[in-house]
């Protein structure tokens, strides 16, 4: 298994993985390609078998990750790795963020999140009763 490893997402490879054996564990030295907009979680799937690594982090000008995981842990075959979005699919209403223009949503926040669509700032408010 060890070698060095693309990490895919939706299709397109966005980094790469160093794969080391350090005794009983693998170690994993993940560099990805992220706009930061969303947190991305890495995982690796061996034969039936996957694993979640952690969550990349800035670190000089791309996303890094180093971890281990136990060599028993890991299926047998060609590892693949993977980098999804860090949430659950949402439903619910974005209201653009603007500096210019008062928020009237303050009383909802306890129900929402904040996120970037099309490099627009937001407010995801997941509980949708209310809105205008």
């Amino acid at each position: 298994m060890e070698g060095n490893y693309g990490i895919l997402m939706g299709g397109k490879e966005i980094g790469t993985v160093k794969v080391t054996r350090q005794g009983l564990y693998y170690g994993f030295d993940c560099r990805c390609d992220l706009s930061g907009e969303v947190i991305c979680r890495l995982t690796v799937t061996c034969g039936t078998k996957t694993h979640n690594l952690g969550i990349p982090v800035p670190e000089g000008g791309a996303f890094k990750l180093r971890t281990r995981l136990p060599v028993k842990q890991l299926g047998e075959g060609q590892p693949q790795f993977q980098a999804q979005p860090n949430h659950r699919p949402v439903e619910g209403q974005f209201v653009p963020i603007s500096p210019e223009e008062p928020f009237g949503y303050l009383s909802r926040l306890q129900d929402a999140f904040l996120e970037f669509r099309d490099g627009v700032p937001g407010v995801v408010i997941l509980d949708q009763e209310g809105l205008t």
